[in-house]
Order: structure tokens, then C-alpha cells, then sequence
């Protein structure tokens, strides 16, 4: 699903940035178990500031940042920094069918973008078939109270299909052979974590 205007203005604003540079990168690379993550795959990049996170922050030689929205795409292009050439390819792809190799990635990355997915279960399912064997997926997500809140249907509607509670979350990711290694809540709102592929 492609952002509204609204969802846009939240994501693509440097507060958003900072609070990803400074507080979510650091967080989730914490709870990470690897050493290095070379190849890693980003769902849903945006504007591009979580392909550089994971370039600076979790050693990554090589990231594939994809993006359903080609607006997303090309405001990532725009805003890329020299020094990130050659390590980050920026696409246009579907979080739910992505034409990815089965088991390519050392680490996948979904920075709030599976609560957006028409259907969040595939989009798992998807993260999972791309994922190596011992590779980790991190994730930050909005749970269902807050994603099905009235004033968040208003403001910025998201998919049924992408509604989900942290029970719900970790039960499909195990369905999908993840095994969830280090989570954090924010009371029934949010979950920030890691899960590593058996």
C-alpha cells in the first residue's frame, strides 16, 4: 500500500529521521546476535535513511532497498549520498511478491511497513523465503490497537489486511520457521525486535 499524504509528512521528516538514526537503529542493533549482516534487504525504504542506518549501523556491505511507491524510489535516488555508492540499490518492489532468490539475505529489515501490507501474513511469508538460514529479521511495528484506533483510520488509514497484535505477530512469524530472539513493547502500540530464521 502506498502512503497517504499525511503518513508521507510523518515519514519523510527529519524528526522521523533522527528518531530512526539515533533511537530505533541503535535499539535494534542491540538485540542483534551477528557480528556483521554483509547482504541485507530493507522493505518499504522511503527516502532512504533506513538503507544508510543499516549500512552504518549494522556493518552492511551491500543493502537492496525496496520501496512499492516509485515517488518513495526516486526521493531515495535524489537524496543518496556519495559515500553510500555502490552499497545501496534502491528498487521498486512489492513487499509481498518480491523477485528475490530464496535464502539470500543475512538480514531483512521492516521499519514499520508490515502493519501497511494489504496482507501482512504474506508479506512475513515473503521476508522468510528471502532469508538465509540463521538470518535475522528486524522489525518495528504498530500493533492493532493503534493501527485500528478510529482517529488512526481517519488520519491514515491502513489495510485490514495489515492489522495484527503482538501475539498474532509472533504466532506467524514461528508459523514461518522465525523465531523472535529480542522484542520491546510500547504497552499494546508498538513492538520493536529481532527474529532469527531456523
Amino acid at each position: 500500500m502506498k502512503l497517504s499524504f499525511i503518513e508521507r509528512c510523518i515519514v519523510n521528516n527529519p524528526i522521523r529521521a533522527a528518531i530512526q538514526r539515533r533511537v530505533e537503529g541503535p535499539m535494534l542493533r542491540k538485540m542483534g546476535s551477528l557480528e556483521r549482516y554483509p547482504l541485507c534487504l530493507e522493505i518499504g525504504c522511503g527516502t532512504g535513511i533506513g538503507a544508510r542506518l543499516i549500512v552504518d549501523q549494522f556493518g552492511a556491505e551491500r543493502v537492496v532497498a525496496t520501496d512499492i511507491d516509485p515517488e518513495q524510489i526516486k526521493r531515495a535516488v535524489q537524496s543518496h549520498e556519495p559515500k553510500f555508492a555502490g552499497a545501496i540499490e534502491f528498487r521498486v518492489a512489492d513487499a509481498m511478491n518480491m523477485d528475490e532468490h530464496d535464502g539470500k539475505f543475512d538480514a531483512v529489515f521492516s521499519f514499520g511497513v508490515i502493519h501497511h501490507l494489504e496482507d501482512w501474513r504474506k508479506g512475513v511469508s515473503e521476508v522468510s523465503r528471502v532469508l538465509k538460514s540463521g538470518g535475522e529479521f528486524f522489525f518495528e511495528e504498530l500493533l492493532r490497537s493503534l493501527t485500528g484506533n478510529i482517529l488512526t483510520k481517519i488520519f491514515t488509514p491502513h489495510p485490514g489486511g495489515g492489522e495484527f497484535d503482538f501475539t498474532e505477530f509472533k504466532k506467524e512469524l514461528g508459523n514461518c520457521n522465525i523465531d523472535i530472539i529480542k522484542v520491546r513493547s510500547v504497552g499494546q502500540i508498538a513492538v520493536f525486535g529481532v527474529g532469527k530464521k531456523r
